[in-house]
């Protein structure tokens, strides 16, 4: 893809020569905000950091064609921090394998050992009232957990740090596809169907999380992919019962256009490597 601009000849060593005067860094930083409509007023805004890691963000960025490392410079965001944290796209389960969402229940609703003095006696209570009344669905579990969400920055040296935000706990709804089930469509058509669900979900119930993927027990990952949809406390917790059910029937209805597609796949002759 070519870029709006032809490319400076020698911007290598323009570039290091400015990297080598911190004065140089710090006035091209200043420049940049100062072109940014109330950028000092705003928290968080990449103002706070030393002008040598603003320069460096921003020329390797332009070298490498790589936005998201000038992005957590000024904003401490990656592209897809943004979206993330946008509801635009779905979190996945256990993400560079590290744990999220994490388990506070057992599949009998019981606290898991650990959890008693973290979870809140009334939201418990709240879960375990809800996770009595559910209806038996197939390969379908309900759990309280906690989450959370990422994004990402510079520190002082330079070096790239996750930052966790909006740490939550939650109730969890698993929709867990068959073990027989083989998910051999291609991960552009299982997204594509994923971020049309998302999509309603938040249409419905704003800021409610959708995860996907495999999930590792214990250490072992299993043959079997799961959808997950996290309902937070602190945004639903009044109309607790109301938004399972909504959201119970969106995760339903996004697993069966999977298997949908499954099926779709296994049955068209063009496709040989389709199956169950």
């Amino acid at each position: 893809m070519s870029t709006i601009f032809p490319r400076e000849e020698k911007a290598e060593q323009i570039f290091d020569e400015i990297l080598k005067n911190p004065h140089a860094c710090e006035r091209l930083k200043d420049t940049f905000f100062e072109a940014i409509p109330s950028a000092e007023e705003s928290e968080g805004a990449g103002t706070d950091i030393p002008g040598t890691v603003f320069a460096a963000a921003l020329f390797t960025a332009y070298e490498n064609k790589d936005l998201s490392a000038f992005m957590m410079a000024v904003c401490n965001s990656s592209v897809f921090d943004l979206l993330r944290n946008s509801f635009l796209i779905s979190i996945r389960f256990n993400d560079k394998g590290v744990e999220n969402p994490i388990f506070l229940t057992d599949e009998n609703g019981d606290l898991l050992s650990g959890s008693h003095q973290h979870a809140c006696a009334k939201k418990y209570k709240m879960f375990h009232k809800l996770y009595e009344q559910q209806d038996e669905i197939p390969d379908y579990h309900m759990y309280m957990a906690d989450g959370f969400r990422e994004k990402h920055g510079y520190n002082e040296k330079g070096e790239i740090e996750t930052f966790r935000i909006s740490e939550h706990t939650g109730i969890l709804m698993l929709f867990e596809f068959p073990e027989s089930v083989t998910l051999e469509i291609n991960e552009e058509r299982s997204y594509a169907i994923i971020w049309k669900y998302l999509m309603k979900l938040q249409e419905q119930l704003p800021q409610a999380l959708m995860y996907y993927g495999r999930r590792d027990e214990n250490g072992v990952e299993k043959n079997t992919s799961k959808l997950g949809i996290f309902l937070l406390f602190c945004h639903f917790e009044h109309e607790m019962e109301k938004t399972v059910e909504l959201a119970n029937g969106i995760g339903l209805g996004c697993r069966e256009a999977i298997l949908a597609e499954i099926k779709a796949l296994k049955n068209d002759p063009k496709n040989k490597t389709a199956g169950v």
